[in-house]
């Protein structure tokens, strides 16, 4: 059974906050390196796309994040993410995260341009018949489908946004 001092550190560790700078710098580095996107990154360290994006848009809410995200971040180098993103791995988690978008899930063209994979096996994302692809274009596609909830989400509560700007192709503009 644990002690009340490892639950209070367990506990800390979702609960404390920690300076973001660092771990923009760290974020925009493993990007710039391994060509991944930063909300890819996020999605491989476990940590959300929206402190992903903030992150590598130097917009950490108040300058700082979790430090559960924080030490998930540093917990992958530019080597580490290279090796397991060009593993193969069951393709399930991201066909139906694109399943799961409905209406606003992309055409084949604009998710493999957006994923810079094949036209093929952008239909096999889609069409939920692709048994495994790199772990990488897992990620991209898990950090995309969240971007594109956040983006119809986002304009939900902008009267002034018309639908049509939040289609996957106009997202892509």
């Amino acid at each position: 059974m644990p002690n009340s001092h490892s639950i209070s550190e367990d506990a800390e560790v979702w609960t404390r906050w920690v300076s973001a700078a660092p771990f923009s710098a760290w974020l925009c580095h493993l990007s710039a390196t391994t060509g991944f996107a930063p909300e890819a990154i996020a999605v491989a360290a476990g940590v959300p796309t929206s402190v992903g994006r903030r992150l590598a848009q130097n917009l950490a809410r108040h300058h700082r994040i979790r430090l559960i995200d924080a030490r998930n971040l540093m917990a992958l180098d530019s080597d580490k993410l290279l090796q397991l993103g060009a593993r193969l791995a069951d393709s399930t988690a991201a066909s139906r995260a694109l399943r799961d978008l409905g209406l606003w899930r992309p055409d084949p063209p604009y998710l493999a341009a957006s994923l810079g994979i094949s036209q093929d096996v952008a239909e096999g994302l889609l069409n939920g018949w692709l048994a495994s692809c790199p772990l990488s274009v897992i990620w991209h596609c898990l950090a995309l489908t969240q971007d594109i909830v956040h983006a119809r989400t986002m304009s939900a509560y902008e009267p002034h946004t018309h639908p049509a700007e939040t289609e996957p192709a106009a997202l892509a503009a």
